[in-house]
């Protein structure tokens, strides 16, 4: 924590250490910053990472700050036209004022103009910073993020722990994986659609092609798929894969 070591190299899972001189480059600033910078430092550098968010959750963005948000800090940032209130529409349907980075305003505009517009599917984890901002994934996509591996195996709603599907700009369903490295198994214990998302054939490819991604990754050769819900997903899915 005071800086003298930094991780200089990786092996597997264990961390190689060695004396910060030897790893920090040169040209690194290490002059101490006020609280003040450091506060101002990680409230812009967090709306910049949520790209859109709640006032509230400005701070909340993986900073350890939560909603002890420094108003003042806050207050200067909006003075200045760092942070732009703009107007939204949640998952609930109602209309709050959100705010942004300024720097983010021309990808805003041109996500609400069609210019950009969300192509890809992956898989997230639980800990994805996605997911940093706490309560956004029900705010902005009505799909609670949860991680079951410390709840009693009878009393889990979903899975171990779950990958969240990310289809184009929708958090559409979930499924927990267990990889059996002896054999190149990835075996799908469970996997599910968000309720009212159905399995047309562009969702199925695109689900398809990040989970080949998924098991070239882990180096698996085989999909098993046990329980899917609904059972048309998981079928559709093993034959696209």
């Amino acid at each position: 924590m005071k800086g003298d070591l930094m991780v200089a190299n990786r092996v597997n899972f264990q961390r190689v250490y060695d004396l910060a001189e030897r790893v920090l480059p040169a040209w690194v600033d290490t002059t101490p910053p006020s609280l003040e910078e450091r506060d101002r430092y990680w409230v812009e550098q967090g709306l910049i990472a949520a790209g859109i968010c709640l006032p509230t959750k400005v701070a909340d963005y993986g900073f350890h700050m939560g909603r002890a948000l420094p108003k003042a800090i806050y207050a200067g940032m909006l003075k200045q036209g760092v942070a732009v209130p703009v107007q939204a529409q949640l998952a609930d349907g109602e209309t709050y004022e959100m705010v942004v980075h300024r720097g983010q305003l021309k990808n805003l505009q041109k996500a609400v103009e069609g210019e950009i517009k969300a192509q890809r599917t992956t898989f997230l984890s639980f800990f994805d910073n996605l997911f940093w901002c706490r309560g956004r994934d029900v705010q902005v996509w009505n799909y609670r993020n949860l991680m079951e591996a410390y709840v009693p195996e009878a009393k889990r709603q979903y899975g171990y722990f779950c990958q969240s599907i990310l289809y184009k700009d929708r958090l559409v369903g979930r499924f927990d994986p267990k990889l059996e490295r002896k054999t190149g198994t990835l075996r799908i214990k469970a996997l599910y659609l968000e309720e009212g998302i159905e399995p047309d054939d562009e969702l199925v490819s695109g689900v398809a092609t990040a989970m080949r991604d998924f098991m070239k990754f882990h180096d698996a050769k085989e999909l098993v798929v046990e329980k899917s819900q609904p059972s048309e997903f998981g079928e559709k899915l093993l034959k696209a894969v």
